[in-house]
């Protein structure tokens, strides 16, 4: 009997730059091993998936990309507007709207996000929501992530007394901690006009920094 040999098979945008490689879902793959036939007939007909190394190939042009922007730019306002405030998803966009990404999506987009994010709290105001979001909570939820991010990008010990400008010097050239680190410089100016001490929230934001 004579032994088949299996091609392999491969598409020649799985290589291009912009193609972008993502693990398939644990889900996905449990169903086509435990033999869901619609699920496995649509991936083994789709080029952008690879079957030996379980991977799908997306590959992200000009328009996707703008599509995907656009798209998460109204889902968020369309959630803001549906969803009800106890709602965690109702938090996520509020807190989402509020961070250095939207404002760049928006910009992208051609708005100005601080526009928005006035509109979008008299919107809310008009129909008895309240998108605002406490300051100290919202000042310790972006620093913990500043600090993970640094961790993973810079990994250096900061001194508990340095200053709020040699953080910003150790950022340079990494375009996301800086604007991450604007954020915080803003909302730590807004908690300093509230009665907060400024020597305090630095101190929080270096400690968090050093217990990554």
């Amino acid at each position: 009997m004579r032994k088949s040999t299996a091609k392999k098979v491969s598409q020649p945008f799985w290589f291009n730059s912009q193609t972008i490689h993502h693990k398939l879902d644990k889900d996905i793959i449990s169903a086509m091993k435990n033999g869901n036939e619609k699920c496995s007939l649509l991936m083994m007909m789709d080029p952008h998936y690879e079957p030996k190394k379980q991977i799908y190939h997306i590959e992200w042009k000009n328009d996707d990309v703008e599509m995907l922007l656009e798209g998460m730019f109204i889902r968020s306002l369309e959630i803001l507007r549906n969803a009800d405030p106890s709602n965690e998803l109702f938090k996520d966009e509020v807190v989402w709207q509020s961070t250095p990404q939207f404002a760049e999506i928006a910009r992208h987009l051609g708005y100005d996000a601080s526009v928005i994010r006035h509109e979008v709290k008299l919107i809310m105001k008009r129909y008895g929501k309240s998108s605002e979001m406490d300051s100290l909570l919202e000042f310790h939820h972006w620093v913990d992530l500043f600090a993970q991010m640094f961790k993973e990008q810079v990994n250096a010990k900061v001194a508990t007394n340095c200053s709020f400008k040699f953080l910003i010097s150790l950022c340079e050239g990494n375009y996301e901690l800086k604007v991450l680190l604007q954020q915080i410089g803003e909302l730590l100016d807004d908690l300093h006009l509230e009665g907060y001490s400024r020597a305090a929230l630095l101190e929080s934001l270096t400690e968090t920094i050093n217990s990554y």
